[in-house]
């Protein structure tokens, strides 16, 4: 089962793809349920594959920063309170 073929939803490449494999479907009403748009419809999974796992290290990336600046600040805040007194449970 492939996503969303919503064009604004991925790359240039991935929807010249899925017009590719629309055109073929509408082309070839019979032949496609024997396979003749399957090798159209593999690289266009595939290039969607692409774009889920630069996604997937693009997010990983900003998360590995976001927790980087939380402790910072967590440390930063456990020092402001150490120095004041307060205890941390």
């Amino acid at each position: 089962m492939h996503p969303d073929l919503s064009p604004h939803l991925h790359t240039e490449e991935c929807n010249k793809y899925t017009m590719e494999f629309k055109n073929c479907n509408v082309e070839h009403k019979v032949l496609r349920f024997v396979g003749k748009c399957d090798k159209i419809y593999d690289r266009m999974v595939h290039c969607f594959h692409l774009e889920r796992q630069a996604k997937r290290q693009k997010n990983n990336e900003e998360a590995r920063k976001h927790q980087t600046l939380v402790r910072q600040r967590m440390l930063a805040e456990m020092r402001s309170d150490r120095e004041k007194g307060i205890e941390n449970n």
